[in-house]
């Protein structure tokens, strides 16, 4: 809170020297463009006023050229006969006119002197005031550097902040999950022991009975005797009850291995069959939720099953896996760790997560932070490069390249494109010189094989030997790729990403011994919300309201993937949208797919939820098939 109210008078005052500057920049580049079109035209004016003193001189020759011939045939008339007196005549008034045009020359000669004498002065005060203002224009430009430096590490301590800010958001409403759902297991906890209570209660006061009856039955007998008898039931009364506890303690112990034994069979199942497993995830309630603590969604004990409440009527659902409001990032890694490892074992894998806008899909896959909040795609990076660092002694040696992509309004875009160290390559069979035309305009093509491939999107290389090293890279591929993924305000999501993103890993492995070769592919892919205009506000704006068309057409595409899939149907639609287009291959039964499905917990939000669930249980039917394991063997 000190940090971005310390910030706003200090991005004011930013603000006002880079208006302040722009102004002058204006102004004085205005005025260098005046100064230099006027240096321009004296200098052209110069030139002219050259060439008519150089034509003026030329004249001035060509005329005492002609006044010494006239004088030289006047001194000839002078010693001819008389009769050519008139001719003499003529002569001197010619004489006496090329003089007097000789002397108006030479005053002619005189001015454009001055004259040029005069321009040259006004060129040199001109390249003087030139050279000042160009000194001012250098000063301005050293300044609007350091602004601009400024700027960038307030711009970078703002990310900062927006990091941390949410961060502490996410931590707050986990830990305000949790709390509830530690208070809702204290009172379950407490009714239970008053309940245990009275049954304790109502046995003592049975056993007590007996004792009674049991005193009166050996009343013939003396004091000792009822004394060690009282004591001998006692302790028998004790080891049944211990007996009793360890029963139940065992009983206990062999439903949860039966459970995980269930669990790991359904898992097997699910994945000879094919199917899309389908996780479901609830957040917790933000600050932004209006305050409302009461949720439309009602999670079972068992981690499978929930209800929502629509329109005064519950439904039922039952999924692969249900994640309650409390729990934290690592706990949902937990779950899908082993599908990210099939990506190293030479298999491709599809994450994707589905839901309605401000349901924490972006949270789920990306996280926020580099702690207990990082996302999927951090922690399975980081799962994998420790995998292939174990899998080193093993005599394999693995190569990673990672690519983030975003579609928005049915364009794809790449999210690197701003990155140009040395780590990028270029896609194969694509030119550099066509990367950067390409740049703005790239296209999904088919390889030989029949595999699809983005033509002209960056990879970046992740260092598999150093892992720290690696997440450096990973670190820095997020961090471009949020600065450049389109992201928007709406009424109900303040940073609401307006586009569908999709971060590929590409694994490629070689065994050194054997020549065994493992091509493995994890595509973590965040998709945008699908959003109701009355509720969002989008409609007011076109660009949103094209934005929002465009999303809504593009999940209405996948939907309609996902219902033939279900039928069979023999021609499946992924050509209808660049996003089943780019999927086409993770969901065509060529490598396993998982889906999360993020709910938002409010009322308000119980239509969109319950579309979201139908939607999933819809996916969750479809059956793709043995998936297809990448690996081949180089003779050797």
């Amino acid at each position: 809170m000190e940090l971005s109210m310390s910030k706003a008078p200090l991005e004011a005052r930013l603000r006002q020297k880079e208006d302040q500057w722009l102004r002058d920049q204006a102004k004085y580049e205005q005025e260098i463009c005046v100064l230099k079109t006027s240096a321009k035209e004296e200098t052209e004016k110069l030139k002219s006023v050259e060439n008519e003193l150089e034509e003026v001189q030329e004249e001035n020759r060509r005329l005492r050229y002609e006044i010494r011939k006239k004088t030289l045939g006047s001194s000839e008339i002078d010693n001819g006969p008389s009769d050519n007196w008139s001719r003499r005549v003529q002569h001197d008034r010619d004489i006496q006119e090329y003089k007097e045009k000789l002397r108006s020359a030479e005053e002619e000669i005189k001015a454009l002197r001055l004259e040029k004498v005069s321009i040259e002065s006004e060129i040199n005060a001109t390249n003087m005031e030139l050279s000042a203002l160009m000194r001012d224009f250098d000063e301005l430009q050293e300044e609007y550097d350091a602004l601009q430096q400024r700027n960038d590490s307030n711009v970078e301590a703002a990310i900062q902040l927006d990091e941390l800010t949410k961060e502490h958001t996410a931590t707050l409403a986990q830990l305000n999950a949790t709390a509830g759902e530690l208070a809702s297991l204290r009172t379950q906890s407490k009714f239970e022991m008053e309940k245990k209570e009275r049954e304790w209660q109502e046995e003592k006061e049975r056993m007590m009975f007996d004792l009674s009856v049991l005193k009166s039955r050996a009343a013939t007998n003396d004091v000792s005797n009822d004394l060690s008898t009282e004591s001998e039931d006692n302790a028998v009364l004790r080891a049944r009850i211990e007996e009793r506890d360890r029963r139940i303690e065992q009983l206990e112990a062999e439903i949860l291995r039966g459970e995980q034994i269930r669990r790991e069979m359904h898992n097997t199942i699910q994945e000879l069959r094919g199917n899309i497993r389908v996780y479901v995830r609830t957040r917790p309630f933000l600050p932004g939720d209006d305050g409302s603590e009461m949720s439309a969604i009602d999670l079972h004990p068992d981690g499978e099953n929930l209800s929502i409440e629509s329109k005064c009527k519950k439904h039922e659902f039952k999924f692969d896996k249900v994640f309650a409001p409390s729990s934290g990032q690592d706990t949902v890694f937990s779950e899908v760790s082993e599908f990210v490892q099939s990506a190293l074992d030479g298999y491709h894998v599809c994450l994707f997560s589905y839901g309605q806008t401000g349901s924490g899909k972006t949270h789920t896959m990306q996280g926020s932070g580099n702690g207990a909040m990082r996302g999927i795609i951090p922690r399975a990076v980081e799962q994998i490069l420790s995998q292939a660092k174990v899998m080193q002694q093993q005599k394999w040696k693995f190569t990673m390249t990672a690519s983030f992509l975003e579609i928005y309004n049915e364009e794809l875009k790449d999210l690197l494109v701003n990155m140009s160290d040395g780590t990028v390559v270029k896609q194969a069979g694509i030119s550099t010189r066509n990367q950067n035309q390409n740049q703005t305009k790239l296209s999904i093509r088919r390889e030989r094989d029949g595999k699809s491939y983005v033509a002209g999107l960056k990879k970046v290389v992740i260092d598999t030997v150093d892992a720290e090293e690696g997440m450096q890279s990973l670190k820095n591929v997020m961090a471009a790729a949020a600065r450049a993924r389109s992201v928007a305000s709406t009424k109900m999501n303040e940073v609401s990403s307006r586009s569908h993103s999709v971060f590929m890993l590409h694994l490629n492995g070689t065994n050194e011994e054997n020549g065994t070769v493992v091509e493995g592919a994890l595509n973590l892919c965040d998709l945008a919300g699908s959003e109701r205009l009355d509720r969002s506000g989008a409609g007011s704006d076109l660009k949103r309201l094209k934005e929002t068309q465009s999303i809504n057409k593009s999940l209405s595409c996948l939907g309609d993937v996902f219902t033939a899939l279900a039928n069979g149907a023999s021609h499946v639609p992924f050509r209808n949208s660049k996003l089943t287009y780019l999927l086409q291959d993770c969901l065509s039964g060529d490598g396993k797919a998982l889906m999360f499905v993020n709910l938002s917990p409010t009322l308000d939000s119980s239509s969109e939820s319950l579309c979201s669930l139908r939607f999933a249980q819809r996916v969750n039917q479809v059956e793709l098939g043995k998936a297809t394991k990448h690996i081949s063997y180089s003779q050797r």
